[in-house]
């Protein structure tokens, strides 16, 4: 019998996931991300992603519908599709799958939170950006762990996780929140 969720219990940990953990889970690529993905269900962990993962995904999911139609289906080779990238010609059910694939992936993931992109979060990706080699996604993403006091910021992007944690250090900010590979969160 699942056990029931107490909503008085305090969250085990708080965790911002990065978009290439979703991509993984989605792809079914990842062994280690889909398992992640369903503890998400079973565990009191609250989890965060950003409004941006989801935008970032759905660019992910309309370019490999684009090259599986391009490549797949009609016999492009990879220079033509490589060439033609900027040019998609997606059509309304095409988009309509990849839409209807992200939405039911979240539904089956209820208890991830996702944020909105607030103007005050604007002025930490600044700084983050100004003072390390971070890329402004990735800026973004550790501002809005930061921000929402997360414990985690789980990624699988070694140079993230190296030049995000150089940052935290510099700042004083490594008592709670760490970058860590999804290998590295504690499973209680």
């Amino acid at each position: 019998m699942p056990k029931k969720e107490n909503k008085n219990e305090v969250p085990s940990l708080k965790l911002y996931i990065d978009t290439c953990i979703f991509q993984g889970a989605l792809s079914q690529r990842s062994e280690e991300d889909t398992i992640f993905m369903n503890k998400i269900n079973e565990k009191n962990w609250e989890v965060y992603t950003s409004i941006h993962t989801l935008m970032e995904l759905f660019d992910i999911a309309k370019e490999r519908k684009f090259l599986m139609k391009s490549v797949i289906d009609n016999w492009i080779d990879t220079n033509t599709f490589t060439r033609g990238r900027g040019k998609m010609n997606l059509t309304i059910t095409d988009l309509d799958d990849v839409t209807n694939n992200l939405n039911n992936f979240f539904l089956q993931h209820k208890k991830i939170t996702l944020i909105s992109l607030e103007e005050v979060v604007w002025d930490d990706v600044k700084w983050i950006v100004e003072k390390s080699n971070l890329h402004s996604s990735d800026a973004l993403h550790l501002s809005l762990a930061w921000m929402y006091d997360c414990d985690k910021l789980v990624t699988h992007d070694e140079f993230f996780i190296k030049e995000g944690n150089k940052l935290l250090s510099k700042v004083k900010k490594t008592g709670k929140l760490k970058i860590c590979d999804v290998s590295k969160v504690e499973v209680k």
